[in-house]
């Protein structure tokens, strides 16, 4: 209320969102022989006029007095609605321990007269001392354990005992919640995480358990795993194993035929040279000839030296035995008929010594080679060698056919003692073997 001539006798600051103890926010003196003025108010503010006889009467919004004649007093008071919230201790069974209640209360002042008259400046204590005075009995019932029940009691009960500040002209609405106090809530924490720290050691050694389990049975499927391969990897090197010594076997047996084989034919080479060597002369030059062509000069020169020097001395043979008178008539038999038989051959243009019907290179009447050794079956025993084996009696010595003997010539008549000896003719030195006329 504002008036520009007088200030109130009592007046708070307080606005719309201020948070009010005591509704009443103005108070202002009138005067017996005023004159009329208008007074000046919220809208929403209440105005109690006080008469002379005590009593109050108010005037809600939005109605105002025509006029103040007869009031000694005015009290603008606020009828909007108010919250606020507190904690009080309410005594549980045992005074060591005392419940805290937080309460929340709505209030508003819906009889403004009744309220100037009751003259309560402190609206919230006005309010919580009913309530603790309705709520002690029942705390007092509960210990401070049990204060979920306490709370359930005092809501029920503290309806019944009536509303709160109705005797002074207030409307509430309140709410209580009960809980221990401070100590108690914090041993209550404390066995609570002893509690909670148990059932985590003891879940922790369960699933311990149940972890050492599962590992347990994962090492034994990794040692079986294990086991398997390894079984199976001794199974593929005992394999290995086999096959290589299977394949050394065929390596030994094959070298072993190999071995035989080519003892086989170093028999036969030697056979063969053997054969071809016992022949001698010609038979020699022509194995050498037929493996070494490049040596034919040679060869040929050779045997032309050989093949003089031998008539030469075939010659000079004869020369001496039949010029040589120290022999007697029946002696000189023999040599006279090999003196004429190389006569005869030097004019038949045949080289002395030579078969006229040579034997064939390869003999048809060779004995058959023996037989090949046969090879060990074991497949580390030792090939035989070649010189284990003995060639039969006569192996690669074949007969050789003596040369045809000529017609027996006419025994010629008997020379004098004191004849000249026939000289040879000179050969042909072309090399033919034809003597020169």
């Amino acid at each position: 209320m504002s008036d520009p001539r007088r200030h109130p006798d009592w007046a708070q600051p307080a606005d719309r969102h201020t948070q009010l103890i005591d509704p009443v926010i103005t108070v202002q003196q009138l005067a017996r022989f005023e004159v009329f003025r208008k007074l000046q108010t919220r809208i929403d503010h209440a105005l109690v006029f006080a008469t002379s006889k005590g009593g109050y009467v108010a005037f809600l919004p939005p109605q105002r007095p025509g006029s103040t004649r007869g009031y000694t007093a005015v009290y603008e008071v606020d009828t909007g609605v108010h919250h606020f919230r507190s904690e009080i201790e309410l005594p549980s069974d045992n005074d060591a321990f005392q419940f805290v209640v937080v309460v929340e209360i709505s209030w508003q002042v819906t009889d403004p007269a009744r309220f100037v008259e009751s003259r309560h400046r402190d609206v919230p204590r006005l309010l919580l001392g009913e309530l603790e005075q309705a709520a002690r009995p029942v705390a007092r019932r509960y210990s401070i354990a049990r204060s979920a029940d306490a709370e359930g009691e005092l809501l029920r009960a503290l309806p019944a005992a009536g509303p709160l500040g109705r005797t002074c002209g207030l409307q509430t609405t309140w709410t209580v919640r009960l809980r221990r106090d401070q100590e108690n809530i914090d041993h209550q924490l404390r066995m609570q995480a002893i509690h909670h720290g148990t059932d985590e050691q003891i879940l922790t050694e369960q699933l311990g358990m149940r972890y050492d389990a599962q590992l347990d049975q994962r090492a034994r499927q990794q040692d079986e795993l294990t086991t398997e391969r390894a079984l199976a990897y001794g199974d593929r090197q005992h394999e290995l194993v086999l096959r290589q010594q299977q394949w050394e076997h065929r390596q030994r047996l094959e070298l072993s035929r190999q071995q035989a084989e080519l003892q086989r034919v170093e028999a036969e080479k030697i056979a063969f040279y053997q054969w071809h060597l016992e022949q001698g002369g010609v038979h020699a030059w022509a194995l050498h000839l037929a493996q070494h062509p490049e040596d034919s000069a040679l060869v040929m020169r050779t045997m032309r030296e050989d093949q003089l020097q031998m008539i030469r001395d075939q010659m000079s043979l004869v020369s001496q035995v039949l010029g040589d008178g120290g022999a007697e008539r029946h002696e000189l038999q023999g040599p006279k008929q090999l003196a004429l038989r190389a006569m005869n051959d030097i004019l038949n243009q045949r080289l002395p010594g030579v078969p006229h019907d040579p034997a064939p290179p390869y003999p048809d009447r060779l004995p058959a080679p023996p037989a090949r050794p046969p090879v060990p079956t074991a497949p580390y025993g030792p090939a035989p060698t070649f010189a284990q084996w003995e060639p039969p009696p006569g192996y690669g010595t074949a007969p050789v056919q003596p040369p045809a003997s000529p017609e027996p010539a006419p025994e010629p008549a008997d020379e004098p003692a004191d004849a000249p000896p026939a000289q040879p003719q000179p050969l042909d030195p072309a090399g033919d073997g034809r003597p020169q006329p």
